[in-house]
């Protein structure tokens, strides 16, 4: 009895793990799919898929347009022949999908090549439901479904019905399995009899292999060998607890020898003062590699290992403070090693946060095809972990476009879209993200229309704290922005247009958004109503006495700091020798403690900065820059 309950137990454990990595959490599916139940169902058929979907955690979804398909289809093995919709329904979730976003579809695959109306409003919810974090099939034997879905990048996976009753078959309830099995194999004989019935009329070799295909990925994997409790992976996780403060078995300890004692230097760094925090890494590796030096192979590779994650986050760290700086190649050298040090425990949150951030700095050093790699790379991870996707997906798209890649950059862009659709809340916040990050590497243009996308977003979710933040965000960004930048702010506006679709009140109200931010545009440029030649403090002109630079103007020994305030618009101070380096490629504030004259600028400097007046200082030592600190 004990060796028949173990093995329930690992075989518990076996189907759980199958179902966290191959089954979806929702199941889209086709009117064909019906059909086919209605003609092999038995009178069992409906209950063994509700507890088979029961027990997977899973849910089945249809649009509209498949009630009306399979309205007349009736099970034809039950006595009375009762209609399919009738018994079936309860199990079911209905989404009806507009109308618009069924022709914006349309028009994404092309018309010719477009499938019709009800397996478009199908490919809609799907993608849906994917960009609002559910790992999704699609139920059909309509080849034509997957093709085009693969075409444009949607984001789910498909299978025909017999696939689908038999993944029900192989991990539902026991004794449902021989039915569901049955019912597979008789929906896939008649699906390879159509498919062949149709050769004359078309290639149907693809079509076959993807029916085969989709039945052998369904397979349950092999379980895993059972992990020796003393193996490398354990003594990693149990030398990582000891390193936390939590105990550890004493056999665990002594299989460790010396690494406790070796490695207890990397336990300190995460509570490390920021300014302290590369001497105290270096200090660190440095005992550390003098402690491994004579530890033999096996025990450095678990040593290594154990500490990876505390090294990867604090180089990150480091990267990001470097970026801050302006100082890009600090900061490349840095999230080089962040990334290393995460893949050496398969991280893939650290992964990508670290791939993201060097696609930032590769922007910023003009290599864009490095940069959109990376960015590709990090929005692979994205999908993974089901986090951040839409910031991912969407930077690959910019860096494609600057790179000259349109097609790429297009495809980026309808794939962001699928994630956006019915994600609206969450894409705001993402979008946000991502436009605070290229305003961060001093990129206005491109965080303008980013954070253009995200007010779409947020006013079709009714989030108006987040609006109201990305109205000044614009705001900024319009500031900063010069002469020289419209034409790549047009042709970033008409890839970027495409990534969220809004209309109704929604539409209206962003309207109203739009139009307060040409009043804001057009107030900024109006030259300061107040100038004075006398010295007065600085709070009566600038509040809070803190603008944000937007660059550095400089002249022979002079400077001029082109800044911006939210409640004044852009404001030029003027520094005849200063030794200040503003670097346009971070983001930094400054803070004047000394007495200010106002003045008007000359014309060529207000066209060429949109500034509304000059500063000049008393006290030219009297003022500081410091780091902007951005919202996370």
């Amino acid at each position: 009895m004990h060796t028949d309950g173990s093995m329930t137990r690992q075989n518990a454990q076996c189907l759980m793990r199958l179902v966290a990595t191959m089954l979806p959490t929702v199941w889209v599916v086709d009117s064909n799919c019906f059909i086919h139940l209605g003609s092999h169902g038995d009178d069992k058929a409906i209950k063994d898929i509700s507890a088979a979907c029961k027990q997977m955690g899973a849910a089945l979804h249809v649009t509209p347009g498949v009630h009306k398909e399979v309205a007349t289809v009736r099970m034809k093995k039950w006595n009375n022949k009762p209609r399919l919709l009738d018994v079936i329904a309860e199990i079911l979730t209905t989404t009806p999908v507009s109308d618009d976003q069924i022709r914006g579809l349309a028009q994404r695959i092309g018309e010719r090549a477009s499938p019709q109306d009800v397996d478009l409003s199908l490919m809609v919810l799907a993608s849906r439901l994917a960009g609002q974090g559910e790992d999704v099939v699609l139920v059909s034997d309509d080849y034509k479904m997957t093709t085009t879905g693969e075409r444009v990048h949607l984001p789910f996976r498909t299978c025909p019905p017999s696939t689908f009753f038999q993944r029900l078959s192989e991990l539902g309830p026991k004794a449902a399995r021989p039915r569901l099995r049955g019912l597979s194999r008789k929906v896939r004989a008649e699906e390879m009899r159509y498919a062949i019935s149709r050769a004359g009329q078309y290639d149907i070799q693809s079509k076959l292999t993807w029916m085969i295909d989709s039945l052998l990925q369904s397979k349950p994997a092999p379980s895993a060998a059972k992990t020796d409790a003393t193996d490398d992976t354990a003594l990693v996780i149990a030398l990582q607890r000891h390193l936390a403060g939590e105990t550890v078995k004493k056999s665990r300890l002594k299989a460790l020898a010396h690494l406790p004692d070796i490695c207890a230097p990397v336990s300190a760094l995460l509570q490390t003062n920021r300014d302290e925090l590369s001497s105290a890494l270096n200090e660190a590796q440095i005992k550390m590699g003098m402690g491994l030096a004579p530890v033999n192979a096996q025990l450095s590779s678990i040593a290594h290992r154990a500490v990876a994650p505390t090294f990867s986050r604090v180089e990150t760290a480091l990267g990001l403070m470097a970026k801050e700086d302006g100082n890009h190649a600090r900061a490349r050298e840095h999230l080089i090693r962040g990334l290393h040090h995460a893949t050496l425990v398969d991280d893939d949150d650290a992964e990508m946060n670290a791939m993201f951030h060097l696609g930032l700095v590769e922007l910023v050093s003009g290599d864009t095809q490095k940069s959109a790699e990376l960015f590709e790379a990090s929005s692979v991870e994205a999908s993974r972990i089901k986090s951040k996707q839409v910031q991912m997906v969407l930077a690959s798209a910019i860096a494609r476009q600057l790179n000259g890649d349109d097609e790429a950059a297009a495809n980026h862009v309808a794939h962001c879209q699928t994630l956006v659709e019915g994600n609206e809340s969450v894409a705001a916040i993402e979008l946000e993200n991502l436009g605070n990050s290229l305003l961060a590497v001093g990129r206005p243009v491109l965080a303008l229309e980013v954070f253009d996308e995200a007010l779409e977003c947020a006013t079709e979710s009714t989030d108006t704290d987040v609006a109201m933040r990305l109205t000044e965000s614009i705001a900024r960004c319009d500031a900063a922005i010069t002469g020289d930048d419209a034409a790549q702010l047009k042709r970033m506006r008409s890839l970027l247009d495409k990534v969220n679709n809004i209309g109704g009140q929604a539409a209206i109200s962003f309207a109203a958004e739009v139009s307060a931010i040409e009043e804001r545009r057009s107030w900024q440029e109006e030259p300061l109503a107040d100038v004075w030649s006398d010295w007065q403090d600085s709070s009566a002109l600038i509040p809070d006495a803190t603008m944000e630079v937007l660059r550095g103007v400089k002249q022979d020994d002079s400077l001029l700091l082109i800044c911006y305030n939210s409640e004044i618009g852009n404001i030029g101070i003027w520094l005849p020798d200063s030794d200040i380096e503003a670097i346009d490629a971070s983001r930094h504030t400054v803070s004047i403690n000394t007495r200010i004259k106002v003045a008007h600028p000359p014309d060529s400097l207000k066209r060429e900065h949109r500034i509304r007046g000059i500063v000049a200082l008393e006290d030219e030592g009297a003022i500081s820059l410091q780091v902007f600190e951005a919202r996370d």
